[in-house]
This record gives structure tokens, C-alpha cells and sequence, in this order.
């Protein structure tokens, strides 16, 4: 679980981008461009671009290109193997989704991943910025937040391949605003027994009169999330998912584990419910994973647990989930649409259900 640091006085230190975020949907045309240049470009060969871990080429002369107002230096340097993805790539990825991403990402506390020479090289975790904060990013009791895409870009440009991002909002950080529960099978289970358990915990959620939505991790497990009005503070959210949790367990004690115990959660689905206490973290919707095969984090359909095909892992990229939002456009089948208007209050009566339950 990821803590946050100690409460200091707000240190804001805020510059206004030459491009600010929409939360308007990727139009067709716009996604489908964006797709075929994301996704249909050739590799450039080994002459164009720097491999990665072969250093950090600078001064002056240096190559850069801009992509969102926002230049990007060593835009030919590998930071995926396979598929080979450059700096410029992912830089257009996040150019392209910003849109879809935003809405989920703007105003957020925030804890990065940074791998200066890609996926396959050193990567750590980032909470604080040093002295020199870029536009678009504010410092707010010494924690990053974004506030629009050029603030996106920048850390893009500073090697950052994964957003993970608090369950409040910055100006209410008391008060969540959505819900996680991380799902973490047992590396042995099927697809299909993790489907089923996705399922269920769906099921548990709507009888309780909430709304959850679901998107991969880019790992081996998925992500349940909950919008919410954020009207209760962090202990009852926290204990309220626990509550939740601890019914999954007891409802089927041979599928779910509520406990962290590596030796409890062998053949079992845990259920991650400390996501959603206070300065934890989930890995933002839409954002690039620093694993093999250049993962996102990707929001689905309830319908896809009935199917054959494992969403997981790499099975949503770079490569294509640009051309996965813009059959959304085109269909009108964004599963993540009804968002915002699916907030619901956790309510002390709620509360009270699950506890006693």
C-alpha cells in the first residue's frame, strides 16, 4: 500500500499549459487517425532511434520533437522491446487518450512510476518533484497533482509509464470519491474462475444499490471501481470495502480471501479492499504499464467476463487500445459513459448493511 507523506503546508506552485484537458469523448475521426499512427507505424530502424539503456544522449543539437506543446526529447529511444515502442510513441499514446484519461486523472494526488530507459530498465516510484515544477502540475502538501494534459505530457516527457492516482480529489482529499477493489488471483486460477469472482463482487456491489465499473490492470488482475458523491471520509470507506470484502469471504470462502497472508491466498482471489484507504493508490484508467508487451490499464464491458478471450495482461496496449476507443465512438459502446452520473452516496445506512451483514 502506498502511503502519503506527512501533512505540510500547501506549497502550490501552479503555470498554466498551452493545451488544457477536455472531457469530451475522442471523436471518430480523431481516434482512428490517432490509432492508425499509434498503432500501423513501422518501427523505425536501429539507427533512427536510441536502444534503450544505452544512456541519455543531451546538450545541445539533441533531437525533440513536440507533441502537445510539450517537447519531447529522445523521441527515438526505446522504452518498450516488444512491441518496440519509442519515447514519441507513448507520448502520442497519451496525446491521443488524454480525453478518455483525464476525467480519471485531473485534480489527483498522484504517485509515478519513472523508467528513464524503458520497461526493461531501472524503474522507481516518484511522489515528491524537485524544485523545478513544470506547467500544468501543481505541489499540494508536497504531492503532484495534474491539471491538464501539457502537465500529463511533461511527466511523459520525464519518463513516467505509469499514473497512479488517490481516491479523492485534491480540493476534497478527505472525502473519496470512488471506490477500487483490486482483484489479485492466485496465479493458477483460469480465466474463467477469475471471471466468475469478478462476478460475483459485481453482483454484491449492485445489490447494495451502487454502480461498479470494471478495467483491467495490466497485470493478472482487474480492477472493480466505484463512483461515489464523497460524502463519507476515508475510515468509513475503508471499513465499508473491508465489510464488503469480508462478505465475499464468508459467501465463498473457497473462491475469496480478504487477508494479505501469501500462505491464505494460495488457490484463492484476494481481495485487495486497502486500495481505499487514506494516500493509497490504484494505477490510473488508460495508463501504460512499465511490463512486457506495453499494457494499459483498460476499462471493459461488463459482457467480456462471459467471454473466452483473457482481457488481462497485454492483451490491451499501445498498439491497440487507441483502436478500441474509437470502435467505441463509433458504436457508442464506451463502457465507462454512464460514469459520472453513476456516483451514489456511501451513506451511514449502507454502511451499517454491510457491517452487520
Amino acid at each position: 500500500m502506498t502511503r502519503s507523506a506527512p501533512a505540510k503546508p500547501t506549497r502550490s506552485t501552479s503555470a498554466k499549459s498551452t493545451r488544457s484537458a477536455s472531457t469530451k469523448p475522442i471523436s471518430p475521426a480523431s481516434a482512428t487517425k490517432a490509432a492508425k499512427r499509434a498503432s500501423a507505424a513501422e518501427p523505425a530502424g536501429p539507427a533512427e532511434r536510441q536502444k534503450a539503456g544505452s544512456g541519455h544522449a543531451g546538450g545541445r543539437g539533441e533531437a525533440k520533437v513536440e507533441v502537445g506543446g510539450i517537447a519531447i526529447t529522445h523521441p527515438d529511444r526505446l522504452l518498450y522491446d516488444d512491441p518496440p515502442l519509442t519515447k514519441l510513441d507513448v507520448a502520442r499514446y497519451y496525446e491521443a487518450v488524454a480525453p478518455a484519461l483525464m476525467p480519471h486523472l485531473r485534480d489527483r494526488r498522484v504517485a509515478l512510476l519513472r523508467c528513464p530507459d524503458g520497461a526493461s530498465g531501472t524503474c522507481f516510484f516518484q511522489k515528491h518533484l524537485g524544485e523545478h515544477v513544470p506547467p500544468g502540475i501543481e505541489v499540494q502538501e508536497d504531492m503532484i497533482v495534474i491539471r491538464d494534459v501539457g502537465g500529463l505530457l511533461a511527466l511523459v516527457q520525464r519518463g513516467v509509464l505509469e499514473f497512479h492516482t488517490w481516491g479523492a480529489r485534491d480540493a476534497h482529499a478527505d472525502r473519496p470519491d470512488r471506490l477500487t477493489f483490486d482483484l489479485d488471483p492466485d496465479p493458477g486460477m483460469s480465466w474463467r474462475q477469475v471471471a466468475d469472482a469478478t462476478a460475483r463482487l459485481r453482483d454484491t456491489l449492485t445489490g447494495l444499490g451502487l454502480v461498479p465499473f470494471l478495467k483491467t490492470t495490466g497485470g493478472k488482475g482487474l480492477h472493480v471501481v466505484v463512483p461515489l458523491r464523497g460524502t463519507a471520509g476515508w475510515d468509513d470507506v475503508r471499513e465499508f470495502c473491508k465489510g464488503v470484502a469480508l462478505q465475499l469471504e464468508d459467501m465463498q470462502p473457497q473462491v475469496f480471501v480478504a487477508s494479505m497472508s501469501k500462505a491464505k491466498r494460495h488457490g484463492h482471489v484476494f481481495v485487495d479492499y486497502l486500495r481505499n484507504s487514506d494516500g493509497a493508490t490504484a494505477v490510473a484508467a488508460l495508463s501504460t504499464r512499465a511490463r512486457a508487451g506495453a499494457p494499459v490499464s483498460m476499462p471493459v464491458a461488463w459482457d467480456i467476463l462471459a467471454g473466452q478471450a483473457d482481457p488481462r495482461g497485454a492483451a490491451f496496449n499501445v498498439r491497440n487500445a487507441l483502436e478500441e476507443i474509437s470502435k467505441w465512438q463509433v458504436s457508442g459502446g464506451d463502457p465507462w459513459t454512464d460514469y459520472e452520473s453513476a456516483r451514489k452516496p456511501l451513506t451511514a445506512a449502507l454502511r451499517r448493511k454491510v457491517m452487520q451483514s
